[in-house]
């Protein structure tokens, strides 16, 4: 199965005056849901709905709590989570203070298998009636 995306033009963000260009831009579907997700996963595996509910919203709080403490938090396959600053800088480390951090971000690296997802992907570009051309899947 291919990633399906359409051509788009834009404009150069660095230089508004030169002409613009076509982009690829992806085509995404419908959000899945916290319900959703948990019951797809409820149906591939030995678990019940209630359970994995209860475990994904533990496993959303014990992120927190490691993030809160500075930690990284890896899950494996998926990938690691961890927190990064924006701050101002200041001529001199005495200087500096928590009123200097304008806003904290929490990232994500994602593990090898997604890694390797997306550096198998396949893309099909999507004609302007919605539908694909097989000639035009391209391998990433």
């Amino acid at each position: 199965m291919s990633v399906h995306f359409k051509v788009v033009e834009r404009p150069n963000p660095r230089d508004l005056t030169l002409p613009n260009k076509y982009y690829a831009h992806i085509v995404n579907g419908d959000d899945i849901t916290f319900a959703e997700l948990a019951q797809l996963i409820s149906k591939v595996s030995n678990l019940n709905y209630g359970s994995v509910v209860g475990t994904l919203a533990t496993l959303v709080e014990v992120i927190e709590l490691q993030l809160i403490h500075g930690r990284q938090v890896r899950l494996s396959d998926l990938g690691t989570l961890y927190l990064t600053l924006s701050s101002e800088g200041v001529d001199s480390k005495d200087g500096f203070s928590a009123a200097n951090i304008k806003r904290a971000a929490i990232r994500f690296r994602p593990g090898q298998r997604l890694k390797a997802l997306v550096r198998n992907l396949k893309f099909a570009k999507l004609g302007n009636n919605g539908t694909t051309a097989e000639e035009d899947e391209i391998d990433a």
